[in-house]
Formats: structure tokens, C-alpha cells, sequence
């Protein structure tokens, strides 16, 4: 069947947990290949870790980066962006392509856009880039109409912020982990024929929880949660005592109030694989769903931890216990994805 391509961005946009997942879902709406958030982000390997230091600075991430790339890759889609020497290049891109209908995003650092100023505490984060900013329309002076995951209505944005926000800052930190795409426009291309979701979604289950368990680097997976175990170790050894309640405060946030709602991104990657259950018939995932539910209050207890080290007169006080959490976080998630990957082989092989 072919795939019917929208034109604009739907008039009530869907609210969601995840800026790229929720933009993904509106992207879809309506095509014959409607898809919630959690499916969206099932099908872009949303329950990924990443984990980063330079010098002083750590990143932490729920999620593997780029997962509008692995999405578009699973179902037979494309990413097109392009950088722009300036904004007002970037601007007068997102211009044409709105008007030819092709849905244009912004890539952005969320803390820049004044939308997003009293949402979250951003004093207490680093920069961590490549928020998905959707343009439904640029305005003769420049400013844009935009939709934003938190939000069913349209935003207006300023220009000159439009442009702070695409210019991506970084405090010249943590460019690795959060690589810059400065003035970009991205657009999502579907295919011409709506997909076979059940192939996509074991196909996507499958590769993701292998990239966690083997994954490319230190900085992903399950390798990135073994690095942040020993960081998290060595961290009073390392870091003055404002640093150390600097780097608390930036990872629970991450972990807690960061794009994924909450609890590393579990509790909506266990929403996904719920509503994957459903699609699929397959009733042996909602025990797995519900050890990600469980890894979700994890998480999240965690960070309360961290932020509550980060206030206590000496936050080395209780240090090793932190740790016994953390490695306990690690060994449920372990237990969670390998259970997962032996559950998509037996999908995958039509075995189950």
C-alpha cells in the first residue's frame, strides 16, 4: 500500500516524552503508518546509554544519539539536514521547504529557546544539543511558528533565538558526546510504501539490544554504564567538592527531566514495548516491559539520589552506597536487555 506523505504538520500536534520521537509520531500521523511516541521510540533503539567525560565534565544520556537515523533506516526512510553558514541561510531554508510542504526541523540546544526557559532547571545541566525543533512556518520578519513535544499548539519563535538555539552552544565542552549541527534544517523523507511494522519492530528489538550489548565504543551501551560505574567510583578522588555537586546536579537531570520523561527513557521505552506486545501478539513482552518499568523507578530513585548528594553538606558522605545503586542499575539492565535480545532472536527466527 502506498504511503501518503503529509504536507504540514498536524493542526493538533502530539504532546510526547521525547523531542524526536514525538516528532516522528506527527510525522506519520495520518500516512497509514500511524504510530504512537512508544513505538517510535522502540523502533529507534530509545532504551540506548551513553556516557561521556572531558576533563571535569561528564554527559550522561538514556538513549543512543541519532534516533531519527535509526528510525528512518528501519522503516525505509531518510534523513535529509543541511548546515547553513548563517541563521538567516538556515531560516530562509526552513522557508522553502515549509512551503514545498517537505516539514522542516530545526537541530538546536533546547536552553537557548525561551519556550523552554522556566521548564527545566538549565543552570544545573550541561549542553547537550540536538533538540528537534519542528517549523510549521517562517514569518516575513523572520520569526517562526513551531511546534515543540511539550505542546499541542503552536509556538512562535523569535528569530534571534531561533538563531542562539541553531547555533548550537556547547561551552566549548562535551562535543563528542553532543556533536554540533550548526544552523541545520533536517527533513524526515518516508517511503513510498507504508511499511510491514511487524518486521520493522523485531528487526529494531533485535539491533538495538545488540548495540547495547556489543556496542561500538566506551561511550555506548552496555560498555557507557561500565564506564560510569568506575567514573562514578573515582569521582571523589577526582573532582573538587562544587564540581562534584556540579556534575550530581547535571546528571540527574539528565537521567530524570531530559527529553525522555523520566527515569532514563524507561518508562516510555517500556510503554513502547507494551503497545509492540499488542501489534505484534506476542504477550512474552509484556514481562520484559514491565522489568523496564521497574529499571524506570530505578533510575529514577537514583537520581533523586544523586541531587540529594549534591545538596549534603559533604557529598562524599554515603559515597560507596551510591555505587552498590549504580552497579545494582547496571547488572537489571543487563539482565533486562539480554532477556530482550534472546526474546528478538526467537522473533526474528519465527521460533516463538
Amino acid at each position: 500500500m502506498n504511503l501518503t506523505a503529509r504536507t504540514t504538520w498536524p493542526e493538533t500536534y502530539r504532546r510526547g516524552s521525547h523531542c524526536f520521537s514525538t516528532m516522528l509520531s506527527n510525522v506519520f500521523q495520518g500516512t497509514g503508518f500511524d504510530l504512537d511516541e512508544g513505538l517510535c521510540y522502540v523502533i529507534g533503539g530509545g532504551f540506548g546509554f551513553l556516557f561521556h567525560r572531558e576533563e571535569s565534565n561528564v554527559y550522561v544520556n538514556a538513549r543512543m544519539h541519532d534516533l531519527e537515523h535509526f528510525f528512518a533506516r528501519r522503516t525505509g526512510s531518510r534523513i535529509e539536514f543541511l548546515s547553513h553558514p548563517d541563521a538567516h541561510t538556515m531560516t530562509e531554508r526552513a522557508r522553502e521547504w515549509s512551503e514545498q510542504g517537505l516539514l522542516p526541523y530545526l537541530y538546536c540546544e533546547a536552553r537557548e529557546l525561551p519556550s523552554f526557559a522556566g521548564v527545566l532547571p538549565w543552570d544545573e545541566v550541561h549542553a547537550f544539543g540536538e533538540h528537534a525543533l519542528p517549523v510549521r512556518a517562517v514569518l516575513p520578519n523572520g520569526d517562526l511558528i513551531c511546534n515543540d513535544y511539550l505542546w499541542s499548539t503552536p509556538v512562535e519563535v523569535s528569530a534571534a533565538s531561533a538563531a542562539a538555539a541553531a547555533s548550537m552552544p556547547s561551552d566549548g565542552s562535551l562535543l563528542m558526546a553532543a556533536p554540533a549541527r550548526k544552523f541545520a534544517v533536517g527533513r524526515i523523507v518516508p517511503p513510498r510504501l507504508v511499511p510491514d511494522l511487524d518486521e520493522v519492530l523485531i528487526v529494531s528489538l533485535a539491533e538495538s539490544a545488540e548495540l547495547f550489548l556489543n556496542p561500538a565504543n566506551n561511550t555506548q551501551g552496555e560498555r557507557a554504564l561500565k564506564a560510569f560505574e568506575r567514573e562514578l567510583s573515582s569521582m571523589p578522588d577526582v573532582l573538587t567538592t562544587q564540581q562534584m555537586r556540579g556534575e550530581l546536579l547535571s546528571i540527574s537531570t539528565m537521567l530524570e527531566k531530559i527529553g525522555t520523561g523520566g527515569g532514563a527513557g524507561r518508562h516510555l521505552f517500556s510503554r513502547g514495548l507494551r503497545a509492540s506486545a499488542r501489534h505484534l501478539g506476542h504477550g512474552d513482552l509484556d514481562p520484559i516491559a514491565d522489568k523496564y518499568a521497574s529499571l524506570g523507578r530505578g533510575w529514577r530513585a537514583f537520581a533523586r539520589a544523586l541531587r540529594a548528594h549534591a545538596g549534603a553538606e559533604d557529598p562524599r558522605d554515603g559515597w560507596s552506597d551510591l555505587v552498590s545503586r549504580m552497579r545494582e542499575l547496571r547488572r537489571a539492565e543487563l539482565e533486562a536487555v539480554s532477556r530482550l535480545s534472546s526474546l528478538a532472536d526467537c522473533l526474528l527466527r519465527g521460533t516463538s
